[in-house]
């Protein structure tokens, strides 16, 4: 009885060992792969302001800029590598967890990897 219960708080003990570890290797990985420190968000608007109401409004050579926290699916449908179904994912989970704190946050978006977020980077914002 009495050696079941040294092997009892051996197996504790390793446990509780083996946890502290996880938990303080886990803290200092690096836990992003982009490397947003350069990154400045854009603050232009997405449509040029014109004094002229005929005027076109879109410029081919400049890439429109979308509020991923206001867009429309359309308006997100029109980014590169997002579709229908991603564009409804993003503003489905922008309205279960709020908007977007930064346009990294997109990876918690399911179907939107970092390779995805690469592509779209330039032409997305989080506003003001």
């Amino acid at each position: 009885m009495k050696n079941r219960g040294i092997l009892i708080f051996a197996m504790v003990t390793g446990m509780f060992a083996c946890g502290l570890i996880g938990f303080f290797i886990g803290r200092n990985m690096n836990h992003t792969d982009i490397n947003m420190s350069g990154y400045v968000e854009p603050t232009r608007p997405s449509i040029p302001q014109t004094t002229d109401p005929t005027a076109d409004q879109t410029d081919p050579t400049q890439p429109l800029m979308v509020n991923i926290n206001t867009a429309s699916a359309e308006e997100l449908d029109q980014l590169p590598g997002i579709g229908p179904t991603l564009a409804q994912r993003i503003i489905d989970y922008r309205e279960t967890n709020g908007p977007f704190a930064t346009v990294s946050e997109l990876t918690l978006v399911e179907g939107i990897g970092l390779s995805t977020l690469q592509e779209i980077l330039d032409y997305i914002t989080v506003g003001g």
